[in-house]
């Protein structure tokens, strides 16, 4: 999308925006009373957009970097995917100098970072529950029989 030329961008961005506004009362009542300006609705859609995007980018390299054994350490797994989604966001930045009627903006690699962020952590805690809810159905359904019960030790 970064290729896209400002008026290809702006005329997706706008139709969403009329989605919304013809979809949800509040924000077309808003709209109707200058509550809120179209710019700033746009903006809040373009940003929600590069989050959203980043997000699941972010998801898609945690998911990546634990396939890995050398990688799949604590730090490491967080940190990797956030630090690859920022790079990603400064090379697409970059590229959107070249780009007729974009321009780079330094608020929009944070916007990105931070999605890329929250996909990892997302998808980190949901796989950490998902294990602990694994773990504690296989405890429930064992018999006390099957449950080992060695003696405990002193130290």
């Amino acid at each position: 999308m970064s290729s896209f030329g400002h008026n290809s961008s702006d005329a997706q961005s706008n139709l969403f925006v009329d989605f919304i506004a013809q979809n949800f009362p509040h924000v077309r009542h808003g709209l109707e009373n200058n509550l809120i300006s179209l710019s700033t609705l746009i903006f809040l859609v373009r940003k929600t957009a590069h989050f959203t995007e980043y997000a699941i980018l972010g998801a898609l390299f945690y998911l990546n970097v634990i396939q890995l054994p050398k990688l799949n350490r604590y730090p490491k797994k967080i940190l990797l995917p956030i630090f690859f989604s920022f790079l990603y966001a400064c090379t697409d930045e970059i590229h959107q100098i070249f780009v007729p009627g974009r321009s780079a903006q330094f608020r929009d690699i944070l916007i990105d970072t931070l999605g890329a962020s929250f996909g990892c952590l997302l998808i980190h805690a949901l796989l950490t529950l998902f294990t602990k809810l694994k773990s504690n159905s296989k405890t429930q359904n064992q018999s006390p029989s099957q449950i080992s019960t060695s003696p405990q030790t002193k130290n």
